[in-house]
Formats: C-alpha cells, structure tokens, sequence
C-alpha cells in the first residue's frame, strides 16, 4: 500500500496544469510500469471519471484506487494525489508576500506552462488512438468539440446528451 500511495504521491507532485495533464503520468505509472490493469481497462476509467463532477484527477485517482484495491485503495490514491498540492500550497502561501515577485517563480512558472498544453495533446492522441473509431463515434467528438469551443455549451449538458445518446443506442439495437 506504501508503494501505491507513493505511485499517486509521484502523480500528484510532478503534475502542473490540472487534471488532464496528469493522465499520461497515471497511465505510464498503473498501466506500462506497474501494471496494474490494461490500457483499455485505463481508457475506460477515464472516460467513467469524466461523466462525474469535479476534478478529472480526483475522480481518476479514486476509481482507479477503488478497482485496484478496493475502499482503502480508494482512500490512498486520494490522498497521494492531494496531498502534494496541499503540502505545495500550503507553503507558497506562508511564503508569497516574500516570494510574489521572485525571479525563481517567474522562471518556474514560465518553463511549466509551454509543458502543460503539449501533455494535454498527448493525452487526447493516446486516448483517441485507444477510442472506437467508427464514422459515428469521430462524428460525434467533432460535434462535441464544436459545440464547447464555438457555440459555448456547457460540457454538462454534453456529457448528459452523449449518456443519454449511448443508453438509446443500446437499447436500440439490443431490442
């Protein structure tokens, strides 16, 4: 249990930008060195974390603890993947009327944000490579993408419409 605290302590610590910048660690963590479940299985986990509320890290962290190791496993992953924010936040903070214009911060802030927009494709190329890719399913990720980027729909309502699209095709075609 020590070492799975630790894998998401990794996680949560080398992570900057959010929670979609954290799945290709999670994913070269649990799945290419640990191997604690398939890449499916992990594309499933992401695409289950992303229909629930808040942060997609979170929800990621405790799914993946859950089927990995049950409640406890739940409750570590959770707490690895915090915990450094915590820890990190709680610092700067009893630090940044000293620390506000530092040299250092300017610099770590500007290395850190070109890397976060470059793991985030990384993340939609290695989750489409694995994603069903019949004309209706890329159909429906382009009409998702414009319907958030351009026509400004909140992502709940699409999440909601596409759940609601699969349990109708379900049953469409198992009847």
């Amino acid at each position: 249990m020590l070492n799975f605290f630790l894998t998401f302590f990794k996680v949560g610590l080398f992570t900057f930008g959010g929670g979609y910048a954290m799945v290709p660690i999670m994913e070269t963590e649990l799945v290419k060195k640990n191997k604690l479940l398939s890449s499916e299985e992990f594309v499933d986990y992401i695409s289950i974390a992303q229909s629930f509320p808040g942060p997609i890290a979170i929800n990621l962290s405790v799914l993946l603890g859950y089927r990995i190791h049950g409640f406890l496993g739940a409750i570590i992953s959770l707490l690895g993947t915090v915990m450094p924010s915590f820890i990190i936040i709680l610092i700067i903070s009893l630090f940044y009327s000293k620390t506000r214009n530092s040299k250092i911060l300017e610099g770590f802030f500007s290395g850190i944000i070109p890397v976060v927009p470059a793991l985030l494709a990384f993340s939609f190329i290695n989750i489409f490579q694995k994603s069903n890719k019949r004309a209706s399913s890329i159909a429906l990720m382009a009409i998702t993408f414009l319907a958030v980027a351009f026509f400004d729909i909140n992502p709940l309502f699409i999440i909601l419409g596409g759940v609601l699209l699969g349990i109708c095709k379900y049953y469409c075609h198992s009847s």
